[in-house]
């Protein structure tokens, strides 16, 4: 059963970070120099490099495309595209460009109709030169004029300045700022936002008992439905990915009737516990967004009860569960942000599995369902 819960929810998480895509307010730079402020659908750079998406406003419902000659530049948080033609084979077409370095000399990046990743450069005016990886580095020797800190015939310059986005923005970085330290160096690129939310959570939870090792008789003492609530912390890194560390109130009762060959066994528990998940959050964009979660958590234990009527009497039992178990939470839900600031409205299903131990012994299992509600702000 866990394994397939784990399976499932892998699949859940995997499917909904596939089909995200950002939605947020940018703007375009039409051909006359204009500036249009638009939601763009920021797809990934195989698809951005033919056209974007975009509405004017939310209330709009459906999205219209900007083809590679209908804007000038797109402009996305940290990020541009420029539009150009690029006569060579591997395009032949007008495209969007995406600039990774801009300085004295310029680095953009393109991907063909095929999927391959190109890189580009070009200097003031000039028009940008493709790169290939076989060539690079004689590329750059010919046409860039020499800096006192780049050696082109030093041998590991390839080892150093890689064929990839990484290397070749390492190189561009450098060399502007060799041929003119006082011009500023700027890198496009989008930077994760790091923010902090709090909020408040409430809900119903089923959860069921089974112990196999206790001072009664081992056996399922049942499922039952309580209220929870608690308070929940959430740092953010970017738009996506977060974790969420959070403190929930639960309790549990539940009784078994033991078969007897000759006298009745009735065992009733009692449990009272704050739950700490400590969980990592994937996120997708929008007003309204999905998200998924998984982690572990820590249950504590903060009292415990029980009764036990053997043969029609009764008294007090001590169920001797200890007061530290630990197991796995993962949950799934939809979450509505028309708030200002940060502030969200959240629907989540989650489900819990917990090891419960007697001393150093695992003694039974505590699974639980539940269903909450969550204010961030």
């Amino acid at each position: 059963m866990k394994f397939g819960f784990a399976l499932t929810f892998s699949f859940v998480f995997l499917f909904i970070r596939a089909e995200a895509q950002d939605a947020r307010a940018e703007y375009f730079i039409t051909l006359k120099g204009d500036t249009v402020q638009a939601d763009i659908l920021k797809a990934p750079d195989s698809k951005n490099t033919f056209g974007f998406k975009y509405k004017s406003t939310e209330a709009e419902g459906q999205y219209q495309e900007y083809k590679p000659g209908d804007v000038k530049e797109v402009i996305y948080g940290n990020e541009k595209y420029v539009s150009a033609f690029l006569a060579d084979t591997a395009f032949n077409q007008v495209v969007f460009l995406k600039l990774l370095i801009e300085g004295q000399v310029r680095l953009y990046k393109a991907v063909d109709p095929n999927g391959a990743v190109h890189f580009l450069f070009k200097e003031a005016d000039e028009e940008p030169r493709l790169m290939r990886k076989e060539t690079y580095s004689g590329l750059l020797k010919i046409y860039l004029p020499d800096c006192a800190t780049i050696n082109f015939d030093d041998p590991t310059f390839l080892k150093r300045y890689g064929y990839s986005t990484t290397g070749l923005s390492k190189f561009f970085r450098a060399y502007n700022t060799c041929v003119n330290s006082t011009a500023p160096v700027l890198e496009h690129k989008n930077k994760p936002e790091i923010y902090f939310t709090k909020g408040v959570t409430a809900g119903v939870a089923s959860s069921s008992v089974s112990l196999n090792l206790l001072v009664a008789k081992p056996g399922n003492y049942g499922t039952y439905s309580g209220i929870i609530g608690g308070i929940f912390g959430e740092l953010h890194f970017g738009r996506h990915l977060s974790t969420l560390l959070a403190a929930q109130y639960h309790n549990y009762e539940g009784q078994m009737l033991a078969p007897d060959a000759f006298y009745k066994d009735e065992i009733y528990i009692g449990m009272q516990f704050v739950r700490v998940p400590l969980l990592i959050k994937y996120s997708t964009s929008g007003k309204v967004n999905f998200f998924a979660n998984v982690g572990p958590h820590g249950d504590m234990l903060v009292g415990q009860h029980g009764r036990r009527n053997y043969s029609n009497i009764e008294f007090d039992y001590n169920p001797d569960i200890a007061k530290l178990s630990y197991g796995m939470t993962g949950g799934a839900g939809v979450a509505l942000s028309p708030f200002p600031n940060k502030t969200k409205l959240e629907i989540e299903a989650r489900y819990s599995n917990t090891s419960l131990y007697t001393g150093v012994n695992v003694c039974g299992n505590l699974t639980s369902y539940q269903l909450l509600a969550s204010f961030s702000f």
